[in-house]
């Protein structure tokens, strides 16, 4: 009975996933009446992949996990911030092609990231993925890195100040 209930809850997940998505305007709908609303692929793998933890709109429990909307373009201030986002071990190891991994990351970045993308960013291409995800961070102070990465991004562009939130935090509870 357990098991059947679990695969129930299963079944029910996508529906419910497509059901948010078109509520918040993310999912455009299907052109037949009485459809399902239709999810962009790149939409659904952001979705999938990122968006239990940093929200379906890149807004997360802050405190606990980054938030990505009007913040994520900032780290392409600098080539380290750049390359910081894809090396991520969640990203890096992402089960997509690396061309689909940087529709994903160009839609994370140019989309949730609105007006903390530099002027004249360049999106990600699917080379530039596949060598990146090539050399994966392999650390154990992960957050110890992201706070370094951090402090040369708002060197580079002092608006990104805010990005300090999740890093003070995140001190905060190592503390403990």
């Amino acid at each position: 009975m357990r098991h059947r209930s679990l695969i129930l809850s299963l079944a029910v997940l996508p529906v419910l996933a497509l059901s948010v998505l078109a509520l918040l305007g993310l999912a455009r709908a299907a052109p037949t009446a009485g459809a399902l609303p239709v999810i962009p692929a790149v939409q659904g793998h952001y979705l999938m992949g990122c968006g239990g933890c940093h929200g379906i709109q890149g807004r997360s429990g802050r405190e606990v996990v980054p938030d990505l909307a009007g913040q994520v373009g900032y780290f392409l201030c600098t080539p380290e911030g750049r390359d910081y986002l894809v090396r991520l071990p969640n990203v890096a190891f992402a089960n997509l092609s690396s061309e689909d991994l940087a529709r994903m990351m160009n839609f994370v970045v140019f989309t949730f990231g609105g007006a903390s993308v530099p002027a004249n960013s360049r999106p990600y291409s699917t080379a530039e993925i596949a060598a990146l995800r090539a050399r994966p961070l392999r650390m154990a102070d992960l957050h110890g890195y992201r706070e370094q990465v951090v402090r040369a991004v708002v060197q580079a562009c002092p608006a990104a100040a805010g990005l300090h939130g999740y890093d003070v935090a995140q001190a905060a509870r190592v503390a403990q």
